[in-house]
């Protein structure tokens, strides 16, 4: 019995039903923040629900690679299962492993429940079989020899179906970072981000709210960030709902706070943000007391937020506008430029894990990279700088484009700098126009 769309809309209102909608938006390319925001918003949940489901899809997301190895060793024909009982065997996989909070009786009746509803009481027969199975298991699959398989060329693919990471990713991070910074890189991925959030130093009681969050449990960020960033492992925000509705603080991810600490922006210099994005940066900046006067992407519907989110906080919106940085409306700008790229994303993996989903372009991103950096530079004026950043780990995204540029145009290397660990894999440099 085959199942269609129309059936997963008829099953009741639960966090598998909003991640069997995300995966499918997955396969048409959308990103998975969007499309989760998107069913959320579609679907009229409790809050109950939309946690549960958030959690899920994440967790199901995240481990979705070693949890089709795991079923592939309980279900040798698991690849001719239909694609909708594979994927909620994936997330009842991902739920009984890594989400200890929800009772596995229960994960096990409900799962079988929607399988039967969708495809039949054989195919329910045969996921409750299949999923008793993985709990007798018990806590071997959370053990790195689970994954041996006599047919691998080493340990590090067994390593690799333990941090959930295709093969030929997980290759690519080898190569770039070596093993040890390379299993590192790769473990934090598989690990729930830590929440962060980046304090309004113009708003009244900055300082005092600051002191309070670090006496509930929130920790300073390093640098010149941690005048302003907190973070809180665990990745529970401790009400802070209301702090960003007041714009007392936003949500940004702490590796992308200490990254934009580094370079130093002169105050006294306008700057566009070439690649604003939702303006995330540009916000953070503008916080600062940084004159950025443009803020422009080639998506508008990423930029359209950036002068409510600036209301929210108090600041003097930027000149935003709809535009390609590799053929931009100027052909010449007095200031500085914020160069965040588009990038391959292999350093926020924790909190975009639909990347592991997806063949990584290198070639393609490093092509607009080139155009997007050599083109800022032919627009600055004489000794004006260009910061270019990415959240990705490869060198030739990185250094070695950054060079790449820099022999062919008349600029020199200030500095660079690199996040790691905890606080994911952020690059940054800043080159000045010669």
């Amino acid at each position: 019995m085959a199942s269609g769309p129309g059936k997963v809309a008829r099953l009741g209102l639960s966090a598998r039903k909003v991640y069997l909608l995300v995966r499918d938006a997955l396969e048409r390319n959308v990103p998975l923040q969007a499309a989760l925001s998107e069913t959320l918003l579609s679907l009229k949940l409790s809050e109950e629900v939309r946690r549960q489901a958030t959690d899920l899809v994440y967790t199901a997301v995240r481990s979705e690679v070693r949890c089709l190895y795991v079923l592939h060793r309980i279900y040798p024909k698991f690849g001719h299962f239909p694609k909708v009982v594979q994927r909620l065997l994936v997330a009842a996989c991902a739920a009984l492993l890594f989400q200890e909070k929800a009772p596995a009786y229960a994960i096990v009746h409900e799962t079988v429940a929607d399988i039967s509803f969708l495809c039949g009481k054989g195919m329910g027969a045969a996921a409750n079989w299949g999923l008793r199975s993985l709990l007798r298991l018990e806590g071997a699959p959370l053990e790195e020899s689970f994954y041996k398989d006599k047919r691998d060329r080493d340990d590090f693919s067994a390593f690799l179906r333990l941090a959930s990471v295709p093969e030929k990713m997980g290759r690519l991070f080898l190569r770039e970072l070596g093993e040890e910074n390379a299993r590192a890189a790769l473990l934090q991925s598989f690990t729930r981000p830590v929440a962060s959030l980046r304090l309004n130093p113009l708003k009244e009681g900055f300082e005092d709210l600051f002191a309070a969050l670090c006496e509930k449990g929130w920790q300073a960020l390093s640098g010149r960030a941690g005048q302003k960033g907190v973070f809180c492992a665990g990745g529970q925000l401790l009400e802070t709902a209301e702090l960003v509705r007041e714009g007392r603080a936003s949500l940004q991810a702490a590796g992308s706070q200490l990254i934009l600490a580094s370079p130093d922006f002169e105050k006294d210099v306008p700057l566009w943000d070439m690649c604003a994005g939702f303006g995330g940066k540009t916000c953070a900046l503008l916080e600062e007391g940084i004159e950025v006067r443009l803020a422009s992407d080639t998506s508008f519907r990423r930029l359209r937020g950036l002068p409510g989110e600036c209301e929210r906080l108090g600041l003097a919106a930027p000149l935003v506008f709809q535009a390609d940085g590799t053929r931009p409306p100027f052909t010449s700008w007095q200031g500085d430029i914020l160069l965040d790229v588009p990038c391959t994303g292999l350093g926020v993996l924790s909190r975009r894990p639909d990347i592991k989903l997806k063949d990584v372009d290198i070639e393609g991103h490093t092509a607009i990279q080139k155009k997007l950096l050599a083109r800022a530079l032919a627009l600055v004026q004489q000794g004006r700088q260009v910061i270019y950043m990415t959240c990705t780990v490869t060198r030739s995204e990185n250094e070695q484009l950054v060079r790449d540029v820099l022999s062919e145009n008349h600029a020199e290397l200030v500095g660079e700098w690199r996040t790691m660990g905890q606080w994911e894999g952020m690059y940054a440099a800043c080159l000045r126009k010669l």
